[in-house]
């Protein structure tokens, strides 16, 4: 009986990890999609509105509004199904880390998008560790 019910406890922790996390990274990647939009609709204002390093072409800053919906692409099945889809997820929480690192470097309005990139790598980081600890001890 005890066993029972400790077994349904942590299957029930998994299950609030997984919802947490799906919850994350779904309104990260509705961000991301947002801007990645405007890049691509709008690039001279979000150029100016950003404050971007030097006079950027608007072809480049489409370009990176495409990327950014490419990624959001290739994420989402790693948000609808987190536990059997890992790829996308670890490969995506290593890349946020990197593009912080790549946006400090650029400098000037960039660094927005680092603290931005920063906040989510460590907050997704931390919640698929959460959902894979909490997974792997609801199993007998």
């Amino acid at each position: 009986m005890t066993d029972a019910l400790t077994i349904g406890w942590t299957q029930a922790q998994a299950a609030t990890r997984r919802i947490a996390y799906r919850r994350l990274l779904g309104f990260n990647l509705i961000v991301q999609t947002a801007v990645g939009l405007i890049a691509v609709v709008l690039p001279a204002w979000l150029a100016r509105a950003v404050d971007l390093p030097g006079p950027p072409s608007s072809g480049w800053v489409q370009l990176w509004g495409v990327m950014l919906l490419i990624m959001a692409t290739l994420y989402l099945p790693g948000c609808i199904e987190p536990l059997h889809v890992r790829w996308p997820n670890i490969v995506g929480i290593v890349a946020r880390f990197v593009l912080a690192a790549a946006y400090v470097r650029l400098g000037q309005g960039l660094r927005w998008f680092a603290l931005y990139e920063l906040v989510f790598a460590v907050a997704l980081a931390w919640s698929y560790n959460q959902l894979l600890r909490a997974e792997l001890m609801s199993r007998p």
